[in-house]
């Protein structure tokens, strides 16, 4: 099913990570009420959105055994999301050997949450709107420099193999796959997804390694692997 313009319902998954458009994701659903959702995405062959949220749990929470009426227990089950996220396609799907439902996801253009609220099953669905495309501009040599980098975060061994799929000939692309590799919180990486203009958000990601790079005092950018090694031992 190609994205959609305009407003949609579909299911929706709180996450703990932040993907752009064309990323890839492979992700392992346990619960039934999430194994419902893609059932019924499959079923009607529509995609489900991914939205950030930091919780690790949500639905039918300690919290909600409080609640004085049905309203207010629906509200208080409802995850922390953000307002922006993305509409991803199912391109494949199986079990892995601990029996677990595996699903791969490409994302293919942002959206923003309308209305959350739960389905009769439990799950998390949504009123979304999906957002207009950002321009396609092709990278140049002027971003040789954020290419090398994205190459060595590609190359290392930590990256997922869906990732590595993913294309980067365009700036926004580029700007995408940066984003999602980096080493950065999850919190910027959300600042950057609401940015809608691609080669601001190649300048900002520039500027960030700049002050990263005179933060470590170091002569070059570090690669992934010294990288992520120097932010476990803060």
């Amino acid at each position: 099913m190609n994205a959609h313009d305009g407003d949609i319902e579909i299911g929706l998954f709180p996450v703990p990570l932040v993907l752009f458009p064309g990323g890839q994701l492979k992700m392992t659903v346990t619960s039934a009420q999430d194994q419902d959702l893609l059932g019924r995405s499959l079923k009607e062959a529509e995609g489900v959105g991914l939205v950030l949220s930091e919780q690790s749990k949500w639905a039918n929470d300690e919290s909600a055994a409080d609640a004085s009426s049905l309203e207010e227990t629906r509200f208080q089950s409802l995850p922390e999301i953000v307002s922006v996220g993305t509409y991803c396609e199912i391109r494949d799907f199986d079990q892995n050997t601990k029996g677990q439902l595996e699903v791969v996801l490409t994302a293919c253009q942002k959206l923003k949450v309308l209305d959350a609220f739960e389905d009769m099953s439990g799950g998390l669905r949504a009123e979304c709107r999906l957002l207009e495309p950002e321009p396609s501009i092709p990278i140049g040599p002027e971003d040789e420099l954020l290419v090398g980098i994205l190459e060595d975060l590609l190359a290392h061994p930590g990256v997922a193999r869906e990732a590595r799929q993913s294309r980067y000939e365009y700036a926004a692309e580029l700007g995408g796959r940066l984003v999602e590799l980096l080493p950065i919180k999850n919190a910027v990486r959300q600042r950057f997804l609401e940015l809608s203009d691609p080669l601001a958000r190649l300048t900002r990601i520039e500027r960030m390694l700049d002050e990263i790079q005179k933060e470590k005092g170091a002569g070059e950018l570090l690669s992934l692997g010294r990288w992520t090694e120097s932010q476990a031992k803060k």
